[in-house]
């Protein structure tokens, strides 16, 4: 913009007009130009572009004062400013930055060049002429920019990666800030990557392996993607991945490499650690499943002697041994069941934690059809009403979906209040967003909750959690029979389907089972 300092110093010293000089500058400059006067501190002169650029006319420039254009905040700036180019030597030029209100009521940036136009016979300066060209857009342009580098910035260290550009022909590397970080390096360090040093910081097991992945990559003028293991500038070992494309000339031929190259220790550690946990835990399962299995098997032969000498003992012995007698074999007799009860179950649960998932379309409505048939006589003998809601269809085990419901309605009859009938309702509803992230669901598949609500004793609310323990109970067992496991197995079925089971209750108003189970399995 200097040069046209010279041409406008010219016009304006030629003679003509204002007018037909403001009329040669408005053709001539996308930009406002004015003369200010250094000894009178007021604009001399100031072309019409003004007027599209700031909205003013001349007239509204009062007396030729320049603060009515300058931006309040940057008044004092501009004052400063000016200062310099009173000083100014010879042709010299000067140019700053600031802000010039729009008669609108709002402002915009203004890149302003100027030079001393007249001098005084001292040589100071008389007359100062300027320049202001527009610069709001290109200010908005850089800005965005920036911001835009900024989040890139972010992005990429949050992540853990950086992106990466390899000049085939130089042989030379550009690094993003991301992987500067990576290897732990600064610019200042490294101004210039070869191919060479990239390559002294791979592991020598993986160098091959790239390198072919590389040259495969050039000879298909596609891409590649590769896992290796580089060494940092403090001799910390990574394991990367790199994915990257091949940019070929207007002729074909290979001259870029660009990619990323992201750091995957973290996840890979984490999958060791999952994998040596999930196999350590198997393995304990395993050891665990067996033992119930064994012990409970193992159990029932000398529990069924028990039960069988018992009996024949009762038979044969009765009147010998007398009330007394009698009283003690008929407590070891009902203690033989409660053992051989005792150890069904457990092998029940045994059974459902090796659970072979078989999964498959199960209509929930079906199965608690079946469940009725099944407690026929149980809801006939206790007057229980049933009131079911529309379930839905679920991937699911069938016979854990009929041994869970089961279950569950044999529990809301037993508990049932004295002198009550029971009422069960069963429900459904699809859960939302905040109740997936309360559970810890993952947030891409449907649920259902399916709730089953009675009007029973009911439990006090910090026994919540226990009533699912196996073994656990609130109640004697002369008072509500029962081995305590029956809640264990539904919440284990559950946990089977991927899902999620609690209660809620008041002790004397009842208990809710609350199901949340997944529409389909992974």
């Amino acid at each position: 913009m200097s040069e046209y300092i010279d041409y406008l110093e010219m016009l304006f010293d030629s003679g003509e007009n204002r007018d037909i000089f403001d009329k040669k500058i408005a053709e001539l400059f996308p930009a406002i130009i004015y003369v200010f006067d250094v000894e009178q501190k007021r604009l001399k002169f100031i072309n019409k572009k003004v007027s599209d650029f700031l909205g003013f006319t001349y007239e509204d420039i009062r007396e030729g004062n320049l603060d009515t254009l300058i931006f309040k905040d940057d008044q004092q700036l501009v004052q400063q400013e000016l200062e310099k180019f009173y000083t100014l030597q010879n042709n010299d030029s000067y140019a700053y930055n600031c802000r010039l209100n729009h008669k609108q009521g709002h402002w915009r940036h203004f890149r302003t060049l100027g030079s001393v136009l007249r001098r005084k016979e001292d040589g100071h300066a008389a007359s100062i002429l300027f320049i202001a060209q527009d610069i709001t857009d290109q200010l908005k342009s850089e800005e965005e920019i920036k911001a835009v580098q900024e989040l890139f910035d972010e992005t990429e260290e949050l992540l853990q990666l950086g992106s990466w550009s390899y000049d085939i022909v130089k042989k030379t590397i550009h690094w993003t800030n991301g992987l500067y970080k990576l290897f732990e390096y600064t610019r200042a360090e490294l101004p210039v990557i070869t191919r060479e040093f990239y390559y002294e910081l791979i592991s020598p097991d993986d160098r091959a392996g790239l390198e072919a992945a590389i040259k495969n990559a050039y000879e298909s003028r596609s891409g590649f993607e590769y896992e290796y293991e580089v060494i940092t500038k403090n001799k910390n070992h990574k394991i990367v991945s790199t994915k990257a494309k091949v940019v070929t000339d207007t002729g074909g031929t290979p001259s870029k490499l660009v990619g990323m190259t992201r750091d995957v220790t973290p996840f890979r550690n984490f999958e060791r650690d999952r994998e040596r946990s999930i196999r350590e835990l198997n393995r304990s399962n395993r050891e665990l499943e067996e033992f119930a299995y064994v012990a409970s098997h193992d159990l029932q032969e000398p529990l069924r002697k028990i039960s069988t000498f018992g009996e024949r003992l009762q038979a044969k012995f009765s009147e010998t041994l007398g009330k007394e007698g009698v009283l003690y074999l008929e407590r070891i007799l009902a203690s033989t069941e409660n053992m051989r009860i005792l150890i069904d179950n457990l092998l029940e649960f045994s059974r459902t934690t090796r659970s072979s998932r078989a999964f498959e379309k199960v209509d929930l409505n079906t199965v608690i059809a079946t469940v009725k048939m099944d407690l026929e006589l149980k809801i006939e003998e206790n007057n229980a009403q049933i009131i079911i809601t529309s379930l839905p269809k679920i991937e699911a085990v069938p016979s854990e979906m009929k041994q869970l419901f089961n279950n569950l309605l044999s529990n809301s009859i037993k508990f049932k209040k004295p002198a009550v009938d029971p009422v069960i309702e069963i429900g459904t509803e699809k859960i939302g967003k905040q109740e997936k992230e309360k559970h810890h669901l993952p947030a891409d598949k449907e649920f259902f909750k399916i709730y089953i609500k009675d009007n029973g004793i009911g439990f006090e609310e910090e026994y919540a959690e226990r009533i699912f323990q196996i073994f656990q109970r609130l109640h004697g067992k002369a008072e509500y029979p029962g081995s305590g496991i029956g809640l264990a197995i539904c919440k284990k079925i559950a946990d089977n389907h991927g899902g999620v089971m609690y209660a809620e209750g008041k002790l004397g108003a009842g208990a809710t089972f609350i199901l949340i189970l997944p529409e389909k399995q992974s």
